[in-house]
């Protein structure tokens, strides 16, 4: 049986992985694989997806035309999705953003304000490029 302090727990251990998930998510946009050392992915529309398999996976015309086509098939519901969940994503993102910015001096702000419009204007191109999506 769940008491209060159960259901506390589950909904902090929730807000911490979204919360991770966010900031982990501005700072992928931010640094790309800097970290790592490996280049900055080139600015510009992403791969699609059955590009990324032709890429990793050497698909065969035939199975790269099958894959694209089953990718194809699922974008309504893809798309149905997000709309649905997008508005959550950026209320939580938002609120995020606002605690960090709680923490940051004002020169820090003024960075992560940019970062900020940085990784939104990315995230803004993508969706344009992948019709809506993300």
């Amino acid at each position: 049986m769940l008491n209060r302090s159960k259901l506390f727990a589950a909904g902090l251990l929730t807000a911490a992985f979204l919360a991770g998930a966010g900031v982990g998510g501005a700072v992928s946009a931010a640094w790309g694989d800097r970290a790592r050392g490996e280049p900055r992915r080139p600015e510009g529309p992403r791969p699609s997806y059955a590009e990324r398999l032709q890429q990793d996976l050497t698909l065969t015309p035939t199975q790269r035309d099958t894959v694209e086509r089953i990718v194809i098939g699922y974008q309504g519901a893809m798309e149905s999705i997000w709309t649905e969940v997008r508005p959550r994503m950026d209320s939580v993102r938002l609120a995020i953003r606002t605690e960090i910015l709680a923490v940051l001096d004002s020169a820090q702000q003024e960075r992560f304000r940019a970062l900020i419009a940085r990784g939104d204007s990315a995230r803004a191109r993508e969706r344009e490029g992948h019709g809506g999506r993300r």
